[in-house]
Order: structure tokens, then sequence, then C-alpha cells
């Protein structure tokens, strides 16, 4: 095995009681090859204008996609980057998780054509008739298969290339039915969010079966990573109109969806427009990641620590005369991660008086000469959000 650096995500440490290069996404999309578009190959755009300049316009057969590019602009503003790839619309949602034949899935493809920078994917499914849609647990079952398979990309290419990602999923073909819905508070998936909602309706001329996929991205692509996609202080989305099937946001009970570890929409009252309910993924509420605000904060530093520590790979260790590792060495391996963690993502950290909430420890007691291997722990303080706010109001007078 060759010299390398392993980095781990712990979990179950908390309990559960700015938009740089860390807001790039990349979207995977069924589409028809059109003028310059290729199917298979990843672009790079900036604005709707730079789609239309590629031939993808609001035509029958890119209708999801342009739709979905429009609306990420329209929340995320134009200059925001975003990667792109087509997908053959004759794949399932989860083929675009899956190698197959090919050496490398699309999702894969898409993440190497930026060399590991996109932070999260987000997919736009638009099928052809030769893709039968089942459903089962409230929406196509194939939803649940990508997850799976998107997860899995997740771990191994984590491992791979230190580059995690989360992706956020559309609940196709939902079936209208809370009931019905499967909960994905049941499983392990804590890299992948299912978004349930969408501007266009279930019937009528366009009539969706995905959801605002293109709102969510805008939303998360021009979000510091620490806030939540649904945080009232951040103003409305840009979506003047949403609906789950054929019902508006606002009649129909979004926090059924909610209970069951769906992201979705809601209205506030005495507020004007539509809010992201809260930002969930597809695992167990006590799963320290069970939150994408904290999934992006964690992934940010799991790169970093790479990053930091990939100075000091093959590196001479000063050692003690037990073999053990110099504490000043220790220190300073310390130090660099922290300071790297700080200058990098400090404002999604907080800062109380100098603290930042990183810790890095190297444990000087290691007998490096012994087994070539030096353990590091770091340490990243979590914010904490008030999804509950209790107040109590009453009369006071005076005796």
């Amino acid at each position: 095995m060759r010299p390398k650096i392993n980095v781990k995500f712990d979990n179950g440490t908390i309990g559960a009681v700015s938009p740089l290069a860390v807001g790039l996404l990349g979207l995977l999309a069924s589409a028809v090859a059109v003028d310059s578009f290729e199917l298979n190959k990843a672009y790079s755009i900036k604005s709707v204008n730079d789609a239309r300049k590629l031939g993808i316009v609001d035509s029958i057969a890119n209708h999801r996609l342009y739709k979905t590019i429009a609306e990420f602009y329209a929340e995320a503003g134009e200059g925001t980057e975003l990667y792109l790839m087509g997908v053959e619309k004759t794949k399932k949602l989860s083929d675009f998780f899956k190698a197959g034949a090919e050496d490398f899935s699309p999702a894969e493809n898409l993440l190497n054509a930026a060399n590991g920078n996109i932070r999260g994917l987000i997919t736009s499914f638009d099928p052809d008739e030769t893709v039968v849609s089942t459903v089962t647990g409230g929406m196509d079952a194939d939803v649940l298969e990508a997850a799976n398979a998107a997860q899995l990309l997740f771990e191994n290419y984590s491992a791979k290339k230190y580059a995690p990602f989360f992706t956020i999923l559309e609940g196709y073909n939902f079936a209208g039915s809370k009931v019905e819905l499967t909960d994905l508070t049941t499983y392990e998936y804590d890299s992948v969010g299912i978004l349930i909602g969408d501007t266009e309706t279930r019937t009528g001329s366009t009539a969706s079966k995905g959801s605002a996929i293109g709102v969510i991205g805008g939303r998360i692509a021009q979000s510091f990573v620490r806030e939540n996609i649904g945080k009232v202080r951040n103003g409305a989305l840009s979506a003047t109109e949403l609906f789950i099937n054929d019902t508006p946001v606002e009649n129909y009970d979004t926090e059924a969806l909610y209970d069951k570890g769906y992201i979705t929409f809601v209205t506030h009252q005495g507020r004007a427009g539509y809010y992201f309910i809260d930002d969930p993924l597809a695992c167990a509420e006590d799963n320290d990641y069970h939150y994408l605000s904290r999934r992006r904060t964690i992934n940010e530093a799991y790169r970093l620590a790479y990053q930091a520590n990939l100075d000091y790979l093959l590196d001479e260790v000063p050692v003690n005369a037990d073999g053990t590792i110099n504490a000043a060495y220790a220190k300073s391996i310390e130090q660099a991660v922290e300071s790297k963690i700080i200058a990098t993502i400090g404002d999604d950290l907080q800062n109380v008086d100098g603290d930042y909430g990183v810790k890095c420890f190297v444990d000087a007691n290691q007998n490096i000469v012994k087994t070539s291997k030096l353990n590091e722990v770091v340490r990243i303080r979590p914010w904490g959000y008030n999804r509950w706010i209790d107040v109590l109001v009453g009369y006071e007078i005076q005796n």
C-alpha cells in the first residue's frame, strides 16, 4: 500500500438534543443533444445566456433542463458558476451514479471534470417513454436506489479524491400521499437530500413529476456553508409559485413531508413568499450530518485537513529516544491544520474572542518509528440552530 493520507468522518460527537468555491455545484440532467451541447460532456456556465449559447433553450425536448438552469440563476444570480452534464433520457435516475459498462458514472465524470472542486450535485430527471416509473413508497422506486448509489459514490470519492460532496435528488413522481411516503430517517444516506415540490403543477402543459431543483441549487450556491437554506433572515425564495403536485404549497401539509425527512417548502405567517422548511438529509435525526448545513461544513473541514496534512506526507519526523514524536513537531502539525481551516472557512466558524472552535490533536506518544503511522484528530465546533422557539406571552402588573 503506497504512502497516503487517510481522512475519515467522525460521527456521534454532537448529539441531536460564503459563497466562494464552497458553493460550486454540478447539475446532472436528462437532456437531448443540440447544437454545441453534447451529452456526457461537462460544461461550465455562469448565466442563462451561456446555456442558450450551447443551444439549450425552452423547447419540448429540453424544457426541464432549461427551467432548472433559469431557476438556478434566478436564485443564485448571474455570474455564479455551475457545472453541467446532460445524460441520455433513456437512463434511470440511479444510472446517473452508476458506472455500468463505462469506467465512471456520469456523476463521477462531472466531479472529475471540475477537478473535485464541485461541492454538491443536483439532478434534473426527465426521462423519455422507455423509462417506466414504478411508484413504491409514495414516489418513483428508483429515487431511493439513486440515493443509495449517490451515497456510495460520496464515500468512495471522498476516500479516493479527498473531495467530499453532497447530492440533492428530486422526489420524482411523488404520488401525493404523505402517508404512503417512505420515511427517510430510517436510512443512512447522510450526504443525500430529497426535495419535494416544484414551480410547475403535476397536470397542465408542462406536467411536472419532478422538483424545483434549480431553486434549491441556487439558494445553496449563494449561501455560506454554515447557513441553513431555510434561514428566514436571508429572505424569501425567488419562486413566486410553488406546488406539491397540483396543490399550492400553502395548502398542503408540508410538515408531514418534513417529518419523514424530506426537504420541501413552507410559508411563514406575516412574511411574503416561500421558504425552505429546513435542510434535512436522508438519515436519522441523531446523525451528526442529518442537516445539509452540517454536512457542508464538515466536508470543507475534511478537504482542508487533507490539504494541510499533505505537506507532511513522507516528511522526516524528529523523535525521542523511545521512538515517540517530538512534541514541538506534533505541535507544528496541529497549528498547520488549525490555521488552514481557520484561514479558509473562518467566516463559517464561530469566533468567540479569537477561539474559532477548531482543534487538532496529534498524540506525541505515538511510536512513529515502529508504525510509520501518525494518528490525528480534528474537531470543529458546530453551530446551533433555532429550529424551535418557545415564547411565553402574558400580562404583567405591579401590585
